[in-house]
């Protein structure tokens, strides 16, 4: 995921920015009488930032400010209480990665107001690279993850507040319910995009690096846990589900410039399009997907061809087969529900050795970080010697905890440049049992063999403790950011996996006994496990990058009429339209603003359906991009698009509506067709 200028020749882009320290306090929860019943609650915040001000992130010095979005970036939430009074909170974000100071903070805020804390939250992200990712707890990711530096301290506190919304409102709205898990296997759409690292590993047989083998050597398993709940009909019927699968959010290019969800946002939309087709409902539906174990997992998007039409073609296929499953669990609903957790915070620098498995006391990026990995390599740099996949250093691999790493800088010069305390040095190691499935969730990207590792320890530690369970759902990314897990084998290979996996080369066996720990312990404690500070210091430099409040005094108007682009190579078809509207500071992208008009015969004008579905930017077929942020009187430029278009004869016209912002009424574009 990561290159940044320290990691391209230590050359650091500047940003504004000022240090700031956090303290976040550890809060016991409420204490609540047991429910009679299994509760369930979900909900659903937009996280989408204003434009033309906060770095996409993912691809560090070769990001890029979102100018917009095509695709809305969500948070969904879901409150989980079972008949013993044992809850959890799942938090499912359209992000790049998980939060440690957002999981805790969450935890502080919440705790006052229901009986979750930080410890009974998970949060999991899509690892979609054309998110915003500077709202991490650690300097060095924040600093690193796009072209400038900081933690997005105004990004920050909308998020917060839209989750926290989002859960008091899970919370209060909780009803008896229903739940139930399930697999599928999901192949062709992704491949192992470091096969020549994966076939250093001993337990795999066939060391064949051909194009096909890639297919085969990834995890293809998507867990799924479903939940219904009583509407007020006092009737069962869906209220949400979320999932696991292993797959990179990178099916959209670097040079991409808006807001999106990647392959995920197909996934999201078709899996809840279907459930309203399919089931008679009466309330909103909480669908959604995150990571799984996929550090050396890319979407199999056609190669020079990475784009909107791939990334759509990629996800809807992942939802023909998370809706079939979906539909599969009707009958295995069930309000018998036993949850139970599990935490602990290790301070990686300073219990670094469990069992014999010892991990590096300071973290390091390895040279092969820079060169990034095969589908989206650095420009000159990825084909360096030194830099590019696979460049190893001389000498025995056993001689120290970074093995065959070449440090980028020397082992000497890059504290130098990046101070060791700037990397995340602490983890909130964490089990999550739900009924016959484990979720693990851990801040790292988890390569396909490093998943299996360690799925099959948390499964062990079940079997021996007389408790086996059917699935285990590794979540990566999940809380926070640590850099990504190799097998040791793997790790010895150095390639981009490698190279990022900053804590050396026992980062798996390490991860795995602490997790095994974890299991043992929640298994054999009549008390839960809950091992945490009574609170959190944060130290960043802090960049507000959203834009001040703005008055905004003009008026609305066109700048240029709707025209149509023909579809070309790689490129959708779409209509496109450009207005002067409100600045960035109002114009509020995480509320709806634009949609689709229609008429024949020049009757009343009505919104546009197309398959019983709304043509708007709730879905994936609008965008909104500004191209001039300040136009005057607090004014700024900016164009829509309508891409896919419908064609239904002259007689038939369309317009774009726009919703009203501030003291600006709703706002159309003249028609065409």
């Amino acid at each position: 995921m990561l290159r940044s200028p320290l990691l391209v020749l230590f050359c650091f882009l500047v940003a504004c920015t000022e240090q700031k320290s956090f303290s976040v306090q550890n809060i016991q929860p409420l204490t609540l009488a047991p429910p009679a019943h299994f509760m369930a609650g979900a909900a659903t915040a937009d996280i989408t930032p204003p434009p033309g001000y906060l770095p996409r992130a993912g691809y560090a010095l070769w990001s890029n400010i979102g100018e917009g979005f095509r695709t809305r970036l969500y948070a969904r939430v879901y409150y989980l209480r079972d008949s013993d009074g044992d809850s959890h909170l799942i938090v499912q974000t359209d992000l790049t990665a998980g939060s440690r100071i957002l999981h805790t903070r969450l935890g502080e805020f919440l705790a006052q107001h229901t009986d979750i804390s930080t410890s009974n939250i998970t949060i999991t992200a899509t690892h979609t690279h054309s998110a915003p990712g500077q709202i991490l707890g650690s300097q060095f990711y924040n600093k690193h993850i796009s072209h400038q530096s900081g933690f997005a301290s105004g990004y920050f506190d909308f998020v917060f507040n839209q989750i926290s919304n989002a859960a008091i409102e899970a919370y209060q709205q909780q009803r008896p319910a229903k739940l139930a898990t399930g697999k599928v296997d999901i192949w062709g759409l992704t491949r192992n995009r470091s096969i020549q690292a994966h076939i250093e590993n001993d337990n795999v047989e066939n060391k064949s690096i051909t194009d096909n083998r890639t297919f085969h050597r990834v995890n293809p398993s998507l867990y799924m846990v479903r939940i219904d709940s009583l509407n007020e009909n006092n009737e069962y019927e869906p209220l949400g589900a979320f999932a696991s699968f292993s797959i990179h959010g990178t099916a959209l290019p670097q040079q991409e410039t808006l807001f999106n969800a990647d392959v995920w946002a197909y996934i999201h939309k078709d899996w809840e399009r279907f459930i309203a087709r399919t089931y008679d409902l009466s309330r909103a539906i909480h669908v959604s997907a995150f990571e799984g174990a996929h550090a050396d997992t890319a979407p199999a998007q056609r190669f020079g061809m990475g784009g909107y039409i791939e990334a759509r073609r990629i996800g809807q296929g992942v939802a023909k087969k998370v809706t079939a499953l979906y539909q599969q669990l009707d009958d295995q609903l069930t309000d018998q529900v036993d949850i139970a957790s599990a935490i602990r915070h290790v301070n990686l620098r300073e219990n670094n050795i469990i069992d014999g498995y010892e991990i590096c006391k300071d973290a390091a990026a390895g040279m092969t970080l820079a060169a990034a990995p095969q589908e989206h390599t650095s420009p000159v740099i990825g084909y360096l010697p030194f830099f590019k996949e696979g460049s190893r250093r001389w000498g025995s691999e056993e001689d120290n905890c970074q093995g065959r790493k070449r440090i980028l800088g020397f082992s000497l010069l890059q504290p130098i440049f990046e101070p060791k305390d700037s990397f995340p040095d602490y983890v909130l190691f964490q089990l999550v049992k739900i009924n016959d499935l484990v979720m693990v969730p851990l801040p790292f990207e988890f390569t396909t063999e490093s998943g299996y590792r360690l799925s099959n320890a948390i499964k062990q530690s079940f079997i021996e403790a007389d408790k086996p369970i059917k699935h285990v759902m590794i979540s990566s990314l999940a809380g926070g950011y640590t850099g990504y897990v190799t097998t040791p084998e793997e790790y010895g290979r150095q390639y981009y996996e490698g190279g990022h996996t900053i804590y050396g080369k026992q980062t798996l066996p390490y991860l795995t006994a602490q997790s095994s720990k974890l299991a043992h312990d929640m298994l054999n404690s009549k008390d839960p496990v809950i091992a945490l500070p009574a609170q959190w210091q944060y130290s960043f430099e802090v960049k507000r990058f959203l834009p001040q409040s703005t008055r905004a005094s003009g008026h609305r108007s066109v700048l240029q009429s709707p025209t149509y682009i023909h579809a070309s190579t790689n490129l959708e078809g779409q209509w496109t339209f450009s207005w002067l509207d409100v600045n960035a500071s109002k114009i509020e992208l995480h509320r709806p603003l634009l949609s689709i008009e229609t008429r024949l015969n020049k009757e009343e004008w009505a919104p546009l359906e197309i398959d019983g579905v709304a043509v708007n930017d709730d879905g994936y077929d609008m965008a909104i991009r500004i191209n001039e942020t300040d136009a005057g009187n607090g004014m700024a430029e900016y164009s829509a698009y309508w891409f896919n278009p419908l064609f239904d004869g002259e007689q038939r016209q369309y317009r774009f509506a726009v919703e009203p912002r501030g003291q600006q009424a709703i706002f159309y574009s003249p028609a065409f067709n």
